[in-house]
Order: structure tokens, then sequence, then C-alpha cells
């Protein structure tokens, strides 16, 4: 069976639990396909119901009238998918924008219907639907009604309707009273999961479980909404510090962020991004940020007076779920910034030559550009190959991989890059690894908790199940002998983490970069009270030989870490150091 787990994980497990289907990896084909399956085009007004009746691989395009949110077309699409073992039917709501991008997704038919905001639009898109033998009747609506997107909401919710829902930005979604039975019930049940099946109280030696269901039953009481109620869940959750145990759901999180943005780097808040001028309608906006002169490598220490650390140990750190302290910094810092829309962010910023400045910037939904985390392969200098592996949700990545190998078979030496790799599967992540080796390679060990209710009763130690992941065996046809190196991050999760484990442990190149998140597991799903849910880790992997490297990272062979000059100057120090080592290894 395969060990799928990974950041993406988070969003494949919230996506069965709400109704969303995410399939990692595939969203550019499903949109392809979806297009290629048109069979109508119309009209479509704002805040105005539309029927549509599909059949299954059927699919309609929506034309919008020119709007603020700059939406042109919806697409409806449905068609079936195979999840968990069996194949269901999916319907799909895609909206696109003037700028190229897209924003939607799939919920099973099984489901009543969906609520999604289209990206961070006061756009809700409404799908309602039933399903008669092979056909499939819609109503949608493409509503920027405020009010009405809150009253959908609440009735929805108040009728107990099984619905899909995603929204990026809080005032759409309206806070909603949970009866106070349901959520000491929901509260208990995932506190009693936790303590029989979560696999790493060792690594929390300071929390008393136990203590912790007397401690929080008065805060679950007092939280009244689902707001509140999930507010108090991933606090409480945050306690066990793991990366694959968290919690989702409701949440008057704020989205909005002044138009740049920043990260971790050595312990500061560094800006890596500022919003392209021209992407800011509002003029005055746009003259507030060329005032500021805000560049990247720039540091931001205090929020509205508030140093930075003051306002992560305060604000966000107590809901964060990570592991380690670099996957923690990679979900907090770039929260710093948030608050809600058309809010000023008073910042104390120092320049990259020591100078310190006061700026004042508005907080909007700015559009940043990033380069796209695709599959890439592209010949470097040197003779080196230079291969980027998003993700291992899918096994595109081994296809595109096999597609190149042609490529990839006459590099005098091969980078593999899983920066940006939150996971997936880990047999895809064996599957590229079969391709570099001549000899097997034993996967992870992992171990359980096991739970024997009579073992207890005599009072026997707790036990545990173990065993081994299946051996990486080389791959038939094709092998790539040359040297590899394997560049990491804090971004590098679950099943990319546990192919860095196996490649490391075999020896068959370098890790070169920064520890990884030191995080894998297999979650255990928990549906909660008000429409989210929770994931459990209730395996912890090792290498093969046991070492630890949950709530650790895997350490690089090679550490290195980008400075703020490197941000500055847009240079990338972990593809330059394992050029180099490559360079080097070609002439030994």
């Amino acid at each position: 069976m395969s060990n799928v787990n990974g950041a993406r994980w988070v969003a494949v497990c919230t996506a069965l639990l709400c109704g969303t289907i995410v399939q990692a990896g595939s969203y550019p084909e499903l949109i392809a396909e979806a297009k290629s399956r048109l069979i109508a085009t119309q009209d479509c007004a704002f805040n105005r119901d539309i029927e549509i009746t599909l059949k299954k691989g059927q699919a309609v395009q929506l034309h919008c009238p020119a709007n603020e949110h700059q939406i042109t077309d919806f697409i409806l699409y449905y068609y079936e998918a195979p999840i968990a073992g069996k194949t269901e039917g999916i319907m799909r709501a895609d909206a696109f924008f003037s700028n190229g991008n897209t924003s939607g997704g799939g919920s099973r038919v099984s489901l009543d219907g969906a609520l999604r905001q289209a990206a961070y639009t006061r756009c809700l898109v409404i799908t309602r639907w039933h399903v008669e033998g092979d056909a499939i009747h819609v109503e949608f609506r493409a509503s920027d009604d405020l009010k009405y997107n809150q009253d959908i909401y609440r009735q929805w919710m108040s009728q107990g309707r099984r619905i899909s829902t995603m929204y990026q930005s809080r005032e759409l979604m309206p806070a909603v009273p949970i009866p106070e039975a349901e959520r000491i019930a929901g509260f208990a049940r995932l506190w009693s999961e936790v303590k029989y099946n979560f696999a790493f109280f060792d690594h929390v030696p300071e929390i008393d479980w136990d203590g912790i269901l007397l401690a929080y039953i008065p805060k679950v009481q007092a939280a009244k909404t689902d707001v509140e109620y999930y507010r108090v869940l991933r606090q409480c959750i945050a306690l066990l510090k793991d990366g694959h145990t968290s919690v989702w759901g409701p949440s008057d999180e704020p989205f909005s962020e002044p138009p740049i943005q920043v990260q971790a780097v050595r312990n500061e808040a560094v800006v890596v991004q500022v919003c392209p001028a021209e992407s800011i309608k509002s003029e005055e906006l746009r003259k507030e940020l060329e005032a500021a002169g805000i560049q990247r490598g720039d540091i931001v220490t205090h929020i509205d007076r508030r140093p930075v650390q003051q306002v992560l140990s305060e604000t966000i750190y107590p809901y964060t779920a990570a592991s380690t302290p670099q996957a923690r910094d990679l979900q907090a810092y770039p929260k710093l910034l948030c608050g809600p829309d058309a809010t000023a962010a008073v910042l104390d910023v120092v320049r990259l030559d020591g100078s310190k400045i006061n700026v004042t910037l508005t907080r909007s939904n700015c559009r940043f550009s990033r380069p796209p985390n695709e599959f890439q392969c592209k010949a470097l200098e040197g003779g080196m190959v230079y291969v980027n592996l998003p993700d291992f949700g899918s096994d595109q990545a081994v296809q595109e991989f096999d597609r190149a190998f042609e490529q990839i078979q006459i590099a005098k030496g091969l980078i593999l890059d899983v920066r940006h790799n939150g996971g997936g599967s880990t047999q895809h992540g064996s599957a590229i690894l079969s391709r570099l080796i001549d000899k097997s390679v034993p996967g992870s060990h992992w171990k359980s908790r096991k739970h024997v209710a009579a073992f207890k009763a005599w009072g026997r130690q707790e036990q545990w199940e173990e065993g081994d992941h299946d051996t990486i065996t080389p791959h038939e046809t094709k092998h790539y002998a040359g040297p590899v190196a394997v560049l990491t991050g804090p971004e590098t999760a679950s099943a990319a983490e546990d192919f860095v484990v196996a490649f490391h442990a075999c020896g068959r190149g370098k890790v070169i970069g920064q520890r990884t998140s030191g995080s894998t597991g297999q979650p255990l799903m928990v549906q909660l009270p008000g429409g989210g849910g929770a994931r459990i880790c209730t395996k912890r992997n090792t290498y093969p030989d046991g070492k630890e490297f949950v709530g650790i990272g895997v350490i690089p062979d090679v550490e290195v870490e980008p400075t703020r000059e490197d941000i500055a100057g847009q240079r990338d120090p972990v593809l330059s150091t394992a050029l180099k080592w490559l360079s080097e290894s070609k002439t030994n």
C-alpha cells in the first residue's frame, strides 16, 4: 500500500472531508480536459441563478460581463474520478480571470452543493445540484452581494446541508453557532483519538494530555461560534508540535496584506516579494508603494510598533502546527503582515545599506508574480541537467522524468530540486530513485502504536507495530549512473522527505541546501462539528537504521542558507553550490 502523505495531504484530506476534490499535480490537465469537453457557451450575469443540465464528460462555459473582479468566464464540468478505490462523480466550477489566473475546484456529487470564493474577490460561486441517472441538474449563481453570500452560508449550515466550502476571505463566511453539546463531543472525540493514536508524545514530554482535557473543556464551552471553536482546537492541537497533526475549519484569520511579502531568512522577516506596481489598480496605493521604496532583502523589524518576534509569539505561533522551527516559520512569517482589508500596516524597516526607515502600506488583495512550481528539465553549464520535482501527489513527475530521460541520461551531473515539494505519495519518489540506483535500497522503517485492551488491563507496557517500507529496486531499463545532487529546504516535506531519506541513506549523492520540514507519517482523519476536521499522525518514520528525522528535518550533507543579499540579488546559492560540487565530482 502506498504511503500517501505530505503537505499536500492537508489539502487532499480537507477536500475529502468537506467534499472538495484536489488532485495534486493535475489541475492544469483537468482545466484543459474541461475545455475540451465544452458542449455550450452562454452569458452569465452576476447575482442571477442559471440552471444547467450536464451528462458525465460534459462542460459548459459561462461568459461574464465586464466586472470589478476581472472574472471573464466560469466553466462547469461534470466528470468521474477514482477516489479511495472507487469511482465517483465530480462537479467542478472554475473561475477564469483576465490576468490568466484560475480559481476553483471540484466536489463529490454525493454532496448537495458547494460554496467557493473566487480567489480573493467578493464573488462567491454557489452551486447546487441533484443527479438523475447519468445527468446532473445544476443551479449556478455567481454572487458578489455580501449580504446574500452570508445569508446563504448561514442558511445552508443551519439546514445541515452536505456541502463543500472553500473561502479565501473571512468576510464572506459569517460565524455560525454550534450547540455546546456538539462542541464538547467533537473536542472529546479529537482528544481521544490523539490520546490513543498520536505517534510522537515523546517529542512533547512537557504536555500532560490528560491535563489538557481538563484545561480545554471550559474553553470549548466558552467558544459559542464555529470560528471561536476552531480557534480553540487549533491552539490545542498546535501544542503537539507536529506537522502532520493539525485542524482546519472556519476561521477569522485575515488574508489581506500590503504589497510586499516576507519570509524567514536567518530568523529575520526579510522582504522576498514586492508587488509589481503595474498590477496595482489604485493610483493612490501605487504611489504609496513607490514612495516607500521597499526592496527585496529589506528586513521588517516592527509591525504596528510591535517587534516581529512578539507578533509571532503572541498571535501566530500558538496556532501553528509544525514539527520543527523551520517548518513553523515557513507557515508563520508570511502571516505577519496580514490584516483586515484596507487597514494600514506601519512598518519599521532596515535597508540593505543599514539605514532605517518607517513606512505605512495599505493592506489589499495584491497579486504577486511567482514562477510556477512545475516539472522542469533543463541543461545547465558544464553538461549538467537540472530537474525540478514539484510534488509526488500523482505519478506526473515520474512520467515527465521518463519523457526527459534521454536528456538526463547523458548529463555529466544531475540536480534534483525538491525544495518546493510538499509530498504526496512515497511510491512516486521511490520510482524516481529507482532510476538512479544499481542495487536495491531499503525503505524507511516505521512503527505505530498498537492497542490490545487486555494487555492494558494486565498492566503491560504499550505495544508498537513495526515494519519497513518496500525495498526500492533498480528500474529494469532506465538507469542514470552519473553524480546526483538533491536540493532541499523547509518546504521539502512528507513523501518528499521519504525520498530524501532513502536517497541519503543509500549514499547515492549529496543532499545540499537547508533542513527539510521534519514531518512525515500517516494521518488519521477526524471529522468535527461545524464543517471542519483534523488529522492526527499515527505513524513514525525513521531512516532504515532507525535514525530519527521527524522533529529535526533531514540534515543536508552541505548546508546552504540564502542571505538577504542573495534575496536582493535574486541569487540561488543552493543551486550554485550543487553545480560546484558536481563539477568537482566530474573531475575526480
